[in-house]
């Protein structure tokens, strides 16, 4: 049976894009949450493995598990905060969580008392990114009493705003993480995909968007020449012909000003395809682009594809790839660059045409 929207996903791509960064930037870490920025949790993680990563980050207790249920024994990171209660999960599957509060420290600390070896944990210190992490006084004290069966390895932070043009946030956020770390033992680790490109910082990097080809902020990519791991591709469902004057789509917000042929694309917002790209986006067909017209809606969208000339049913478009970049499908949906693969949901199967 063929699909009638799906991604192709190049696991080489990724392995040499980790070997890449890992050249350039000395110790990383593949950042594979959120079913690796919609590439794929196992088979991503597996590739990064494959290419020499010893620390892979996940945000939550079920990603964490699941790589450990698949067999990898590197060390996996749960970035998010977790609930108290996912504690003694957390230490029965050997994840060494970023904490953020003096709470979960306590449950993850009662969770190790009985474990055969000290369960292992970074402390986060919020440096201004306001959404986890302790602040300064907390984190000395919290230190302090840190009972034998819970090893604290090292110490972290998230930057706000590293791929904003101004830089000096950024360089503020790692001011006060050098200043309230002074003397701290163990590990550290600053920065984020933008943050590794921009700002000098030790300890390890977490590598997401650069690591599947995704610029995290303009121009990057000329720095640090990552390639695009992802190509999602669908297969017409219908042609028809509208005269001028019709209009398509919910809400008839578009009204074609020639005659035209109308293609639908069997994508929507159901599958994780943005509805903000509504009469502003383009997908590729036979090598062209065409417009996006009406409203996204759930299941399907429709182009334009007038001047390109012998399209049928069950031809094959491109919705990422062929030219059209998932930072180019952000920017016509006016959002972020990691959304347009991330949102791809469990409709859009992925497929790994070779492996590493």
């Amino acid at each position: 049976m063929q699909n009638r929207v799906w991604a192709e996903v190049s696991l080489e791509a990724i392995a040499h894009n980790f070997r890449l960064l890992s050249a350039r930037y000395g110790d990383v870490a593949a950042v594979v949450k959120a079913n690796a920025y919609g590439h794929g949790l196992v088979p991503v993680a597996r590739a990064c493995v494959s290419a020499g990563a010893k620390r892979l980050c996940v945000a939550t207790l079920e990603e964490g598990m699941s790589l450990r249920k698949a067999g990898l024994s590197q060390a996996i990171y749960p970035l998010s905060a977790l609930l108290p209660e996912e504690a003694t999960d957390c230490v029965r599957a050997d994840l060494t969580p970023f904490i953020s509060s003096p709470e979960f420290f306590a449950a993850f600390a009662a969770a190790a008392k009985n474990a055969p070896i000290p369960a292992r944990c970074y402390l986060v210190f919020d440096t201004g990114m306001g959404r986890e992490g302790l602040n300064a006084s907390a984190l000395r004290p919290l230190r302090a009493s840190c009972p034998a069966q819970v090893e604290i390895v090292g110490i972290a932070t998230h930057l706000s705003s590293a791929d904003e043009a101004e830089l000096l946030p950024t360089k503020a956020q790692c001011a006060a993480f050098a200043e309230a770390t002074v003397g701290w033992p163990g590990e550290v680790s600053v920065t984020n995909s933008p943050g590794m490109l921009r700002v000098e910082a030790s300890g390890f990097h977490r590598a997401g968007a650069i690591l599947y080809g995704i610029e995290p902020y303009p121009g990057a990519l000329d720095e640090c020449p990552t390639l695009a791991a992802m190509v999602v591709k669908a297969r017409l469902t219908l042609v028809k012909a509208l005269p001028a004057g019709a209009t398509v789509g919910y809400g008839r917000t578009h009204t074609l000003t020639r005659d035209s042929v109308i293609a639908t694309v069997p994508a929507g917002y159901g599958d994780g395809w943005l509805r903000a790209l509504g009469n502003c986006g383009f997908v590729s067909v036979q090598g062209q682009r065409c417009p996006i017209v009406g409203r996204v809606s759930m299941d399907q969208c429709q182009v334009d594809i007038t001047d390109v000339a012998g399209v049928s049913v069950g031809d094959t478009v491109t919705l990422i790839g062929e030219g059209i970049t998932a930072v180019e499908v952000a920017q016509w949906a006016k959002t972020t660059a990691h959304e347009p693969t991330t949102l791809l949901n469990s409709r859009v199967p992925r497929y790994y045409p070779s492996s590493v």
